[in-house]
C-alpha cells in the first residue's frame, strides 16, 4: 500500500471513492472518479466491473483517510497490490486546491 497526496491527482489517475453515499451526495471531486461505499466495496468485483489491470493504481479517497486504508487492505487480501491511499482524503484534497463540487 502506498500513500499519495491528493495534489498528485490527476485528470488521468483512477480513483475510487470509498465514502458513504450521504457524504457524496453532499460533495465530490471534480476530477473523474468512482463511488463505491465501503460498505458495499467487494474488491473482486470491482476490479472485474471496471476491468483493472495489475499495471494500473486504484487511487483511494475518503473524507480523511481512515475507511481508504481499509479499502486499501481489502483490496491487498484479494490479491491487487496496485492500491495508494489519498492521504488526509477529501478535507485534504480542498485544502490543496482540488477542485470540489458541492451540492
Amino acid at each position: 500500500m502506498r500513500f499519495i497526496k491528493p495534489v498528485s491527482l490527476q485528470q488521468d489517475s483512477f480513483i475510487l471513492d470509498v465514502r458513504s453515499l450521504e457524504e457524496y451526495q453532499l460533495e465530490e471531486l471534480k476530477l473523474p472518479h468512482i463511488h463505491k461505499s465501503l460498505s458495499e466495496l467487494d474488491p473482486l468485483q470491482f476490479i472485474q466491473e471496471n476491468q483493472i489491470t495489475k499495471n494500473k493504481t486504484i487511487n483511494i479517497i475518503c473524507a480523511s483517510g481512515a475507511r481508504a486504508s481499509q479499502a486499501a487492505e481489502m483490496f491487498e487480501k484479494a490479491g491487487f497490490d496496485n492500491v495508494a491511499v489519498v492521504i488526509g482524503g477529501m478535507v485534504e484534497a480542498e485544502y490543496e486546491g482540488i477542485e470540489i463540487i458541492r451540492r
